[in-house]
C-alpha cells in the first residue's frame, strides 16, 4: 500500500481531490483486491489480474478498466486493442458516482484474463 499512497502523495495537487476520492471508491467496491502501482499508477487486482486503475496526467485523472469496452457503457471510451475502456475526470464534481459504482461492480464481474487470452466471468 505505500507504493500507492506514495504516488497519490506526490500527484498534482489540483487532482488530489479526485485521486483521494477514486481511491476510497476502488477500497469500498473491491474490499478483496490486492493493490499497487504497477507500470507506472496504482491498479487493483483480483486473482492476479488487473481490472481498474487511474493515472495522474495534466489534464485530469485517467481511469482505466481492463475489461471496460465489454461493460458497453457509453460514457467509457475504447483505449487501444484489447479490451480496455476509460474515462478522465477533471474534478470531483465531474465524476458521477452512479455511473462509476456500477464500472466498479461490472470491473467484478466481466474480468478479462489477459493471460490466458480468454474472458472469465
Amino acid at each position: 500500500m505505500n507504493d500507492v499512497v506514495k504516488y497519490n502523495e506526490g500527484s498534482d495537487p489540483v487532482n488530489r481531490p479526485v485521486i483521494d476520492f477514486l481511491f476510497d471508491e476502488f477500497h469500498q467496491a473491491l474490499p478483496t483486491a490486492s493493490f499497487k502501482v504497477w507500470h507506472g499508477a496504482p491498479v487493483w487486482f483480483l486473482d492476479e489480474i488487473p481490472v481498474v486503475g487511474y493515472q495522474d496526467h495534466k489534464h485530469g485523472v485517467k481511469v482505466l478498466f481492463w475489461s471496460g469496452k465489454d461493460f458497453s457503457e457509453p460514457g467509457l471510451l475504447g483505449i487501444g486493442k484489447h479490451r480496455a475502456a476509460g474515462i478522465t475526470y477533471t474534478d470531483v464534481a465531474s465524476i458521477n458516482v452512479e455511473d462509476l459504482r456500477r464500472y466498479l461492480r461490472l470491473c467484478t464481474e466481466i474480468i478479462w484474463d489477459y493471460r490466458s487470452l480468454r474472458p472469465k466471468k
